[in-house]
């Protein structure tokens, strides 16, 4: 078990951060605005996401999907939610949670109520939450940029979207 963990959590390391240096953009950039990393750990031993369940995996065939966002500001994503939990970490700006800590994940209503909201920073590493409606958004002035990797299962979907309005 302990094991997997650490595979997942380098090739997360690998993967991402390997995609999101090749994905900016710095040819108009000053030096002040270049987004440089350093050596450290981003998350060491932990068991449970932000909402505080546990860390789980996928029954089936473990697959990983590996993804960069960039939000540009007032960015809003629909209400969804994840099968699989992942791991997050925010590169640049500040990504804004709103779960519907209630509603049946059943009910693909769009009508959900915000009854948490968690806000992450530049340089937080977290578990990302499976089984609960949210819908995320980037409330800052400057572009989100995140790096977000899943343990799915193979061929599963990472999102599960509410009906539109």
């Amino acid at each position: 078990m302990k094991n997997l963990i650490k595979s997942f959590v380098f090739i997360f390391l690998i993967v991402t951060t390997t995609s999101c240096v090749g994905s900016i953009d710095n040819s108009t950039a000053d030096a002040s605005s270049k987004i440089t990393f350093e050596n450290g750990d981003l998350m060491t031993n932990a068991t449970a996401d932000p909402m505080g369940n546990a860390l789980v995996y996928p029954t089936g065939k473990a697959s990983i999907t590996s993804q960069v966002k960039v939000w540009a500001p007032g960015f809003t994503s629909p209400w969804h939610y994840h099968p699989y939990q992942s791991i997050a970490h925010i590169v640049q700006g500040e990504l804004t949670v709103n779960f519907d800590a209630v509603a049946p994940l059943d009910d693909k209503s769009p009508g959900k109520s915000t009854s948490i909201t968690k806000t992450f920073k530049p340089g937080d590493t977290f578990i990302g939450t499976a089984n609960t409606w949210h819908f995320s958004e980037n409330l800052g002035d400057e572009d989100l940029i995140f790096m977000v990797s899943w343990l799915a299962e193979e061929g599963a979907p990472i999102a599960v979207l509410a009906d539109k309005e």
